[in-house]
C-alpha cells in the first residue's frame, strides 16, 4: 500500500503486513477511597464527568450517611481534572482545607463527609 507524503511528491511505501507498534494506553485518573464504607476501593474516572454521592443518580455511589445524594462533580477537561462541590451538607475538603472548587493534582486528599479519597492523575 502506498500513501502520499504531505507535499504529494514523495510516495512512502508501507507493507500491508508491517507491524505497527501500539501506543501505550494512558491509565485513567483514579479516586482511591481510603476511608469510609467500602474502602479500600479504586474508582477509575473513564467518563469526562462524574458525580460522587450516595444517591442512585450518582455515577460513583458510596453508601455513606455523611455524603449528600449528589455531593461533588468531577470534570476532566483540557488535561485537567477539577471538582465542584454540589452544595453538599458536609462540604468538600481538599488537603485539609474546605474548598468549593479546585483543580486536582496527583496525590491530593479529597475528603467528602467521613470518606476520604486520594486522587491519582495516572490511575492505579
Amino acid at each position: 500500500m502506498a500513501r502520499f507524503a504531505a507535499d504529494e511528491r514523495t510516495v512512502v511505501a508501507e507493507s500491508p503486513t508491517s507491524q505497527r507498534t501500539p501506543r501505550p494506553r494512558r491509565r485513567p485518573p483514579t479516586l482511591e477511597q481510603i476511608r469510609g464504607p467500602g474502602s479500600p476501593h479504586a474508582y477509575h474516572l473513564f467518563l469526562p464527568e462524574v458525580v460522587v454521592g450516595r444517591g442512585v443518580q450518582s455515577q460513583i455511589i458510596v453508601d455513606c450517611p455523611s455524603l449528600s445524594r449528589s455531593h461533588v462533580r468531577i470534570v476532566q477537561h483540557d488535561g485537567e481534572v477539577r471538582f465542584l462541590d454540589l452544595d453538599s451538607a458536609n462540604g468538600v475538603f481538599l488537603n485539609g482545607v474546605r474548598a468549593h472548587a479546585a483543580v486536582l493534582r496527583d496525590t491530593d486528599l479529597l475528603e467528602l463527609g467521613s470518606c476520604a479519597f486520594v486522587f491519582h492523575e495516572r490511575g492505579l
